[in-house]
């Protein structure tokens, strides 16, 4: 398991204050290093690093921290063979945005350390800004945030008119302060001496219109016609087309390229590889008692916190509270030696609800929160996995329905929203495989959340995938034979 950055005998230490680190302590750093430390710059001024907000081992890293006594936002580079190569490249891409009017950070310092191995450049910092991503995923509904959208969209478009275009355009590249929006990454910028055409624009509008999840087609829309406007252009049928077809591209590729970092250290995930025991957990949930429970998961079961949800032969589910973090823990079982022959070979049920979990999570279908999988190993071979979420506080949709009985909107609405979770779900060309009610859970905000994926199937081709969905639909209207009224008001939902 990972642990925090150490400074090393090459760190030049100040009596009050941080370490002043070399170029070797910054080539050694982990994806877990936040400590406090100094850059002592070739022209004798200093960079006091606070706060570490990305790192890429042995790349790069960006800091929020002091220079001449400001706030300040740095990157920082020390690739060995390429470090003065991309802060070029940088500066490169901010030049394009300022003689383009294009708002951005100031650049206020741009050198190097003594021995011209570390690069530096030293922004101004917007204080009282979040970036788009931040705003995205605070919001309540898409509505609440469509004007910010509305707005960044003309900036893509104004950008594009200009001949700028972001490669790697996604929300973190916007930061908003008041009315202004300002552009990040200047390492991404390209530039082109006439306006951007159509085609390349629609696919660059397709990336950023994609990270708005998968439920998000008529936003998407409305956000390309908004974008059509502001470039003056006339929409046919076939752009719009056109332009769906292009966000699926990209949702295969941002799920793609996303499935590879939630399976390797990164500075969201760790991975925990001994002779017994593998799996993936989520940086933020680490604590005290939460990593003595990856390296026992047993342990878990014997806390005085359990309590037991469900006890059955194949699968033990507890709730469980770990460094004042509740969290619901899935034990996997080996119910006998056969059993066990027939698993050890497989994707263990853990990994495979880890996966499909940030799978949904990435298009924004909710499902409870990913925090870890961990698996047995005996002479490599797999045994009992555990797959760990955080708890949902709520009921599930079985339980709402019969709470609000008697208050046909109230019902009405949960119906709509079930629905659309099980068609999002199915855009994913997913099926869940086993729709129990109980499988639906309504959290506090009203919010359907899809619950143990074990058992779901990703679909290889649309017949597949039809057949699935006609067989699940009728496995989850069996829910309701009891209660008619509410099973045709699903079957009007759902189109059966």
């Amino acid at each position: 398991m990972e642990k925090n950055y150490i400074v090393t005998s090459s760190s030049k230490h100040h009596e009050n204050g941080p370490a002043s680190l070399a170029w070797a302590d910054l080539y050694a750093a982990k994806f877990a290093f936040n400590t406090p430390f100094q850059l002592d710059l070739s022209d004798h001024q200093e960079f006091l690093s606070e706060r570490v907000v990305r790192i890429i081992p042995k790349r790069r890293i960006v800091a929020f921290g002091l220079w001449q006594g400001r706030q300040v936002a740095a990157k920082i580079f020390f690739d060995p063979k390429l470090a003065q190569k991309q802060m070029e490249k940088d500066i490169a891409g901010i030049q394009l945005l300022k003689k383009n009017k294009i708002p951005t950070p100031e650049l206020l310092y741009q050198g190097n350390t003594h021995d011209k191995r570390i690069y530096i450049l030293i922004f101004e910092r917007i204080v009282d800004a979040k970036n788009l991503e931040q705003i995205w995923r605070k919001k309540k509904s898409i509505d609440d945030v469509f004007p910010i959208l509305e707005f960044v969209v003309v900036e893509i478009a104004t950008q594009h008119v200009i001949g700028l275009m972001q490669r790697d355009l996604h929300l973190k590249n916007f930061l908003l302060s008041d009315k202004t929006i300002y552009t990040l990454d200047g390492a991404q910028i390209e530039f082109s001496a006439e306006l951007l055409p159509k085609k390349p624009s629609m696919r660059n509008l397709a990336l950023f219109l994609s990270q708005l999840g998968v439920d998000s087609e008529g936003y998407q829309e409305k956000l390309f016609r908004h974008y059509a406007n502001a470039r003056g252009w006339s929409l046919k049928q076939e752009d719009m087309y056109e332009l769906f077809i292009m966000i699926k591209h990209w949702n295969n590729l941002r799920w793609k390229k996303f499935a590879k970092k939630v399976f390797r250290d990164s500075s969201d995930y760790v991975s925990m590889h001994t002779w017994r025991l593998a799996g993936m957990y989520h940086r933020r949930y680490e604590g005290p008692e939460f990593i003595k429970f990856l390296a026992q998961p047993d342990s878990a079961f014997y806390n005085p916190t359990a309590k037991l949800l469900k006890a059955g032969n194949s699968a033990t589910v507890i709730k469980v509270t770990l460094d004042h973090r509740e969290f619901v823990v899935k034990r996997y079982n080996m119910k006998s030696v056969w059993h066990r022959l027939r698993r050890c070979l497989r994707e263990t049920r853990a990994k495979k609800s880890w996966r499909l979990a940030q799978k949904l999570a990435l298009f924004d279908i909710p499902t409870a929160k990913p925090v870890a999988f961990i698996e047995h190993k005996s002479f490599g071979l797999r045994g009992k996995s555990y797959y760990v979420t955080e708890y949902v506080n709520g009921k599930h949709a079985g339980e709402y329905f019969t709470l609000h009985y008697n208050q046909d909107e109230e019902i009405s609405d949960m119906v709509k929203r079930i629905t659309m979770l099980l068609k999002n779900v199915a855009k994913l060309e997913i099926t869940h495989g086993d729709l129990k009610i109980t499988n639906i859970l309504v959290d506090k905000e009203k919010q359907p959340v899809l619950i143990d994926l074990d058992g779901a199937t990703e679909h290889a081709t649309l017949a597949g995938l039809k057949k699935a969905w006609r067989k699940e639909i009728r496995r989850f209207l069996d829910n309701f034979h009891r209660h008619q009224a509410l099973r045709q008001k699903f079957e009007v939902e759902l189109g059966d």
